[in-house]
């Protein structure tokens, strides 16, 4: 056997390698009943494009290159008729010599790669408490078995998933706390910027698919809305309100009531808070967007009402937040919801009504807006139409399957911001 292989007989088996490992036998785990050949020239085609025997100090290498590996055992070949010792027609594989070839190729066998890869996804995943994590891991794993090959979704470089893996497990570890995205990265990683670099986008494509099982993602929701989720942030995140309401801080209790503009106090403080609701508050509604807020707040908000700025897709904090304005109201006082007329604003709705209280009521979400506003609704495309249905299935939602079917009838929506003009 040569002592050592140029670039020319690596390229050769590792073509025919390649073609090995795309093959069902090789997915299949069953030994190969033909042969795993390629073409070299046969009538102007070839499997082997290297193979140029126009150029013949390409086409001698090539050829010198097969004759030694063929003599080496790892592979078999044929000359094209009447060209003996000139040009190539076929090469194939020695499939008994599986391990001499792969070792000469200076190749990894795909199936011991594959096996730990799995080995290594296997030992995240055994530490792993987070469902959605343990679901994204598994369906993976799975993946990569049942094909044989790396997906799209596991990065195949070493180093790479090296990375996704160790920011899943530290995610993982957050446990609903908050944390900076740069604080988690060093914590992660030892370098404040490789979240960003090498991980990041991975978790938001995982997030998009795999959050949804746990809470209601909107694939158009901002990457900063679904890292929220799972306790990275930018900045410490602001609960902002407007009315009667004061919140023990630090072991004092600190009353909002005066401010006519509102208040906010940031996620960090409100860990250790409580919080109490004057008796006088008969109403408490959210508003989906910030310019709708501070307009209801100077031109709509009595003396009555406790108005909170929900902002959109409300993250674990802002959901114990919410909670806590829901456990203090006081007796007989309602909730209602103000958001956008579309596929979003419903399904914060639903989420509103499955998690923080049954009883929320729309506010200004209903036909009659939409017939009013209509020279400021937006087309939809037939993927939002898709979504904008599948509403009418959430029993959340059962009382607004008319306005519903209005948006998919005059195919449209309207952002509430329309509304103040």
């Amino acid at each position: 056997m040569l002592t050592a292989y140029s670039s020319t007989h690596k390229r050769i088996l590792n073509a025919l390698l390649d073609k090995y490992e795309r093959s069902g036998f090789f997915r299949d785990k069953i030994k190969p009943n033909r042969r795993i050949m390629l073409g070299f020239y046969n009538g102007g085609k070839s499997d082997f494009p290297f193979y140029d025997i126009e150029q013949s100090d390409r086409r001698i290498e090539v050829n010198r290159a097969v004759e030694a590996l063929a003599d080496d055992g790892l592979l078999f070949f044929d000359w094209m008729k009447g060209e003996q010792g000139h040009i190539l027609a076929r090469v194939w594989l020695n499939l008994d010599r599986l391990p001499a070839v792969y070792a000469a190729a200076d190749r990894e066998a795909k199936n011991e790669a594959i096996e730990r890869v799995c080995a290594e996804i296997a030992a995240v995943q055994s530490r792993i408490r987070s469902p959605w994590i343990a679901a994204y891991l598994k369906d993976t794993m799975e993946e990569i078995q049942r094909k044989q090959s790396m997906i799209s979704g596991m990065p195949a470089a070493d180093q790479e998933r090296s990375f996704l893996l160790q920011a899943l497990a530290s995610i993982d570890q957050l446990e609903g706390r908050e944390q900076m995205e740069r604080v988690f990265s060093l914590h992660a990683f030892g370098d404040s910027k490789r979240f960003e670099r090498s991980a990041r986008s991975r978790i938001l494509r995982i997030l998009r698919k795999y959050l949804a099982g746990e809470i209601d993602v909107d694939s158009d929701s901002a990457d900063e809305d679904l890292l929220r989720q799972i306790g990275i942030v930018q900045y410490p995140e602001q609960f902002e309100f407007c009315g009667s309401l004061s919140v023990m801080l630090h072991g004092k209790q600190v009353d909002f009531s005066c401010l006519s503009g509102g208040g906010a106090i940031y996620s960090s403080d409100f860990s250790s808070s409580a919080i109490e609701i004057s008796s006088r508050i008969t109403s408490v509604i959210s508003i989906e967007n910030r310019a709708n807020y501070f307009d209801y707040l100077h031109n709509s908000k009595a003396d009555n009402e406790l108005v909170i700025y929900h902002s959109g897709m409300y993250s674990p904090r802002k959901k114990q937040f919410l909670q806590s304005i829901a456990d203090a109201m006081p007796m007989e006082c309602v909730w209602t919801h103000w958001g956008d007329i579309d596929y979003g604003g419903f399904l914060m709705l639903a989420r509103l009504r499955r998690e923080i209280r049954p009883d929320v009521t729309p506010y200004r979400m209903n036909q009659a807006e939409l017939e009013q506003y209509s020279h400021f609704a937006i087309p939809i495309t037939k993927a939002y139409a898709d979504k904008l249905e599948s509403l009418l299935a959430r029993p959340e939602l059962a009382d607004c399957t008319g306005c519903i079917e209005y948006l998919l009838q005059k195919g449209l929506r309207l952002e509430q911001e329309a509304m103040l003009l």
